[in-house]
């Protein structure tokens, strides 16, 4: 009998295809963020300190112990905010004045900076 000579192909696509799906389903759960999100900020020294300014609507960052963040914008769609005793809050609870420590990931040069904001902080 005569093989097909897409039969090889077929066989490593069928073999493949299982292959691929559970690969992709593996990385999107290591990269999905919990529901919750996560309980405590990075295992890090925050990267910059300051109080917050709610004048301009959403809250940013004034007095920063680093000029490079100064009126940062401190939400971002994923931010986890802490209160003082590190738990977790509504980012609606950032109030004028509060001091905050800020981690941050990916920044954009622009002036105010616009970063990644991980995770805030209060902490007075």
């Amino acid at each position: 009998m005569r093989r097909s000579p897409h039969a090889t192909t077929r066989r490593a696509t069928a073999l493949a295809l299982p292959l691929v799906t559970a690969l992709a389903l593996a990385l999107a759960g290591c990269t999905a963020d919990r529901p919750d999100g996560p309980a405590v900020p990075p295992d890090r020294s925050a990267d910059v300190a300051g109080a917050v300014d709610r004048d301009d609507g959403g809250p940013r960052l004034v007095d920063a112990s680093d000029p490079y963040y100064e009126g940062m914008a401190l939400l971002s769609a994923s931010t986890v905010v802490l209160d003082a005793d590190g738990g977790r809050v509504d980012g609606d609870a950032l109030d004028d004045g509060d001091v905050v420590e800020v981690w941050a990931d990916v920044c954009a040069e622009s002036s105010p900076v616009q970063c990644q904001v991980l995770a805030v902080r209060v902490v007075g």
